[in-house]
């Protein structure tokens, strides 16, 4: 996508992304997201964590609690993203020492070769990105031996299945989708890549990256059209009963977290967490 798409995007982004966690839904797909990062960072003292789009360092300060005496980047190329991340750095959120990296995380030159013990991103910055594999490379050449990189993208089947039955799509778009794995999910959002499992356990093995392995998020639950909401304020029927059911919210949990370790099914999910270690 082009800068002014990209900035645009992100300067209303910025204002409402740490919103999502009041909704059941958002609130549920973290959940599953922060179980899965966890059971692959063991190693929580004197390590260097990089998350790779991290925005406004929401996802650092989820995981903040877990570690000890660590080093935390966020690197993001949305100055209004960042904007953010740098309030919650000045008034003391963080315990663990944290900075910033205004940059493309294709390219990341601040950071040397063999720096990181361990390389997030959540929610899908891959998707936003012009050449997936130069990222996948970027975390690669990033890491240290042995270190491990987490990252998600939006899953392809989801989107077609998403689509036409939540949305409807029209032959042409349904068509573009299929063809060129490529979605716009409403007019707020820019044209984002939906990838396969295989797509993206193939880029991890072609960057060098080891026992690469995948997980789905929100295989079995779908985010209804008032969760689209850019401003994220709508309560959808699906996020209104997990804020409420407490039940329920396990119960669903329990079996995301169940079945989005299962081959069959990681495909169908909302999105792919592929895990490598180099």
């Amino acid at each position: 996508m082009d800068k002014t798409e990209f900035d645009m995007f992100f300067a209303l982004h910025s204002q409402n992304v740490d919103n999502s966690e009041k909704l059941g839904f958002w609130s549920l797909t973290d959940k599953i997201l922060e179980t899965y990062l966890l059971e692959n960072m063991p190693q929580k003292e004197h390590v260097t964590v990089v998350d790779f789009g991290g925005g406004t360092g929401r996802w650092l300060l989820k995981l903040d609690e877990h570690f000890k005496t660590s080093n935390f980047i966020i690197v993001d190329l949305s100055e209004d993203m960042l904007k953010q991340a740098n309030k919650k750095i000045t008034t003391g959120k963080y315990r663990n020492d944290i900075r910033t990296i205004h940059s493309d995380i294709a390219s990341v030159d601040e950071l040397v070769d063999g720096s990181a013990d361990y390389i997030i991103s959540t929610y899908n910055p891959l998707s936003f990105c012009n050449k997936p594999q130069s990222v996948i490379n970027e975390a690669y050449r990033v890491l240290k031996k042995n270190g491990t990189a987490m990252i998600t993208v939006q899953g392809y089947h989801n989107a077609l299945y998403s689509k036409l039955n939540n949305s409807l799509a029209g032959h042409d778009e349904l068509r573009s989708i299929f063809r060129e794995k490529k979605v716009r999910w409403n007019e707020e959002v820019p044209r984002l890549w939906q990838l396969t499992q295989a797509d993206m356990e193939n880029m991890f093995v072609q960057s060098g990256f080891d026992k690469v392995q995948s997980r789905g998020i929100a295989c079995i639950i779908q985010p209804q059209p008032e969760d689209f909401d850019p401003e994220n304020k709508s309560l959808g029927s699906l996020s209104k009963k997990l804020n409420e059911d407490d039940k329920l919210y396990d119960t669903v949990l329990e079996i995301e977290l169940k079945i989005g370790r299962e081959q069959d099914v990681i495909n169908r999910a909302m999105n792919i967490l592929t895990i490598g270690i180099k």
